[in-house]
């Protein structure tokens, strides 16, 4: 049965250019995919970034069909009494006298 692999390329970017210093939302993204399974597998390091290749294996996600959606059931609208641009009748929202 062949294995399964995921395979994600992130970009970190970071502080203080030439540092190893990650940024907050950068850190808090790393330590987040380390905790839920991924696997730091290569690193590359520019002056403004350092780009990371995470890998995960296990098994296929189910590709379960999703239900067909039943056809909708539009409800017919009786026809305004007056016609466009009228003043929506007694009680309507109409502009009132000028």
């Amino acid at each position: 049965m062949p294995e399964y692999k995921e395979v994600l390329h992130e970009r970190f970017y970071v502080k203080v250019p030439g540092t190893d210093t990650l940024r907050k939302t950068g850190a808090a993204r790393l330590k987040h995919l380390l905790g839920n399974g991924w696997r730091e597998t290569e690193r590359a390091k520019t002056p403004d970034y350092v780009q990371v290749r995470f890998e995960r294996t296990g098994h296929a996600p189910l590709r379960a069909r999703l239900p067909k959606k039943a056809p909708e059931i539009q409800l017919q609208r009786r026809p305004r009494r007056d016609g466009p641009g009228g003043r929506g009748g007694p009680g309507g929202r109409g502009r009132g006298p000028r």
